[in-house]
């Protein structure tokens, strides 16, 4: 028995759902990657006499922190535009890809991390094209959560 539903109810419904990137989220992320970019710059800075090899694993360890920095820098400036949309004809990302639900193969959430402390949050799916075979899409910074995203994606591929 269906329950009895407005028109604008069930036009809503039907619009694909936007997941958009978290200011907070964000904002965290870059304040704990300026802190460990300045601690990992002072501690390259103060190897630069210890030897070659320990300045370049410093050296390493402060470019990575810098890509994680721009990282977390990089979608403040798109917070209007949907990190990943899920909708009837499929899944879009924000890099343009879109995948229709006919392709996709297995569709999972990973939730990573290391003795309670979270590594990454990562949609994983796995397609029948050539190309993509499959596509890793990083979600840590997104406003959602793998219950949210999962409850959507069976709705949405139900139809």
């Amino acid at each position: 028995m269906e329950l009895y539903r407005s028109a604008q109810s069930k036009a809503k419904s039907n619009q694909p759902q936007h997941f958009y990137y978290s200011r907070t989220k964000l904002i965290i992320g870059t304040v704990i990657w300026v802190v460990a970019t300045a601690f990992f710059g002072y501690l390259a800075f103060a190897a630069r006499d210890k030897g070659a090899a320990v300045l370049a694993i410093a050296g390493l360890i402060l470019f990575g922190c810098l890509v994680m920095l721009v990282n977390c820098i990089k979608p403040m400036g798109r917070l209007d535009q949907p990190g990943l949309t899920i909708g009837y004809d499929g899944i879009h990302f924000a890099d343009g890809v879109h995948i229709a639900w006919e392709h996709i193969e297995e569709n999972t959430y990973l939730d990573q991390s290391y003795m309670g402390i979270p590594i990454g949050k990562f949609v994983v799916i796995k397609t029948t094209l050539k190309k993509p075979k499959g596509k890793q899409f990083r979600v840590a910074a997104l406003d959602m959560s793998s219950d949210e995203y999962l409850a959507t994606c069976d709705r949405y591929s139900q139809r």
